[in-house]
């Protein structure tokens, strides 16, 4: 874009739409640091933890959890 053979109008409009742009930009940019820091503060920012399916887990009696009985029968079925 060649700003020597824009006219003052254009170069106007042109400096005022990069101003907004970054003003935008500023916006979102403190707007997300801020809700940052205020989930650290509030001590909402918990670790994630991951617990395991009781039904995948192993029972006292040795005999598979019903999911991945029923994940073996059918691949039996499907084998012939």
């Amino acid at each position: 874009m060649n700003m020597r053979k824009m006219g003052f109008a254009d170069k106007a409009i042109f400096i005022l739409g990069l101003t907004l742009c970054g003003v935008v930009a500023f916006v979102l940019v403190v707007g997300v640091i801020v809700a940052l820091l205020k989930l650290f503060m509030d001590g909402k920012l918990d670790a994630i933890t991951i617990e395991s399916s009781p039904l995948l887990e192993a029972t006292d009696d040795g005999d598979e959890p019903p999911l991945l009985e029923a994940r073996d029968q059918g691949k039996d079925e499907a084998s012939g």
